[in-house]
């Protein structure tokens, strides 16, 4: 069965519109990141830092010296 040449113009809108929608997203964030010179692929991870921690005595705990 043949498609009527409405039914294919109708198809390639909606199919160009749902592509547009799909990738609208990805450029404005890439317009974004070159508009404000933010690189976040290339920040590092972030290290865990070794906190010192310091042991309070409480009023709850017992010290046998």
């Amino acid at each position: 069965m043949k498609l009527e040449q409405a039914t294919k113009v109708q198809i390639a809108k909606n199919a160009l519109l749902s592509l547009l929608l799909y990738t609208l997203p990805i450029v404005l964030m890439f317009a974004t990141f070159a508009i404000t010179g933010e690189r976040p692929w290339e920040k590092k991870r972030h290290q865990h830092k070794q906190e010192n921690t310091v042991k309070t005595k409480t009023s709850n705990s017992q010290d046998n010296d």
